[in-house]
């Protein structure tokens, strides 16, 4: 995403999606939409806000193994 306009067009896009059902996005994005994600009532789309890849790598293994575990995806961060 370029800038916070940008990001709540299609985040509020995603959000309408009823086929969508897990939003993930960087930390700097989710300080952008916070807004909307704070309006959202439904159970989902799940949002979850992840490291970028400057962020601490042990942050970075910590959530990949939560996703392994929970959503049954495995994430490859490249630095």
């Amino acid at each position: 995403m370029k800038d916070r306009p940008e990001a709540e067009r299609a985040f509020a896009k995603f959000l309408a999606d009823d086929s969508i059902s897990l939003i993930l996005v960087t930390e700097p994005v989710m300080e952008w939409v916070q807004p909307l994600v704070a309006k959202h009532r439904k159970e989902y789309p799940l949002v979850m806000a992840i490291p970028t890849k400057k962020g601490p790598k042990s942050m970075v293994d910590t959530l990949a193994q939560l996703v392994k575990r929970t959503v049954g995806i495995e994430l490859k961060v490249k630095s």
